[in-house]
């Protein structure tokens, strides 16, 4: 074997290891958090973060909100998904059809994870709410096809489009509307902070699953 393909090979097992420490304590953290959020309606801060959010009453912040909101609705991110992978011819890369496969499983996952938590939703007498839902409440499921389908859209970007303006502009736009969503659910009076703070965690944990597999395959693709 090569000096170089050795280093190389000795390099990619030390980062092997580093993910996988990290994903399982991040992944730990997760569990810990899901089981007080099955333990409790509400966590302590989330009531005073929530009525902080609801504050802000400006008409822009609200339909900003509601518009990031839209574009991570499970529908639509599917739909988009498969279509922009046909447009972009993606699909010959596996690229498309990973982003594809990735919003469905974030979907599934999501609801397994509400169904055991059983967490339920922000009540009227609590905090404005002002979209009604029948699904349990952690983690967020907007937030979580979020993080997982633009923080696969952020990563691609930055070896699908050459450094410049153009990749600025894809990634920010990615990051924004992550954040917004994650705003927009709690201002909305549908999830508790806490929820939010979930799905984030938990979209992320699917995220780096994800990046990870698009990693492997390339690297076994290359032969390296």
């Amino acid at each position: 074997m090569k000096p170089k393909t050795t280093a190389r090979r000795l390099a990619s097992d030390r980062w092997e290891r580093v993910f996988w420490i990290s994903w399982l304590l991040a992944a730990l953290g997760f569990v810990v958090m899901a089981a007080f959020a099955a333990a409790a309606d509400y966590f302590p801060a989330d009531l005073w973060l929530a009525h902080r959010f609801q504050d802000v009453d400006a008409a822009a912040f609200s339909e900003a909100l509601d518009a990031a909101s839209r574009l991570a609705e499970m529908p639509l991110v599917v739909v988009g998904a498969l279509g922009a992978a046909l447009g972009l011819g993606l699909l010959a890369r596996h690229l498309g059809a990973t982003w594809l496969v990735a919003a469905l499983v974030v979907s599934l996952s999501n609801r397994g994870v509400k169904f055991l938590v059983d967490r339920p939703r922000p009540t009227d007498d609590l905090v404005e709410v002002s979209e009604k839902t029948s699904s349990a409440a952690f983690p967020s499921g907007h937030v979580t096809a979020a993080v997982l389908v633009y923080g696969f859209i952020f990563y691609l970007a930055s070896f699908l489009i050459p450094a410049g303006l153009l990749r600025f502009l894809v990634q920010a736009s990615c990051v924004v509307v992550i954040v917004l969503t994650a705003l927009q659910r709690v201002h909305a009076g549908v999830h508790w902070p806490s929820d939010v703070l979930g799905g984030l965690l938990f979209g992320s944990l699917l995220l780096a699953l994800l990046i990870w597999g698009h990693r492997r395959f390339h690297s076994l693709a290359a032969g390296t």
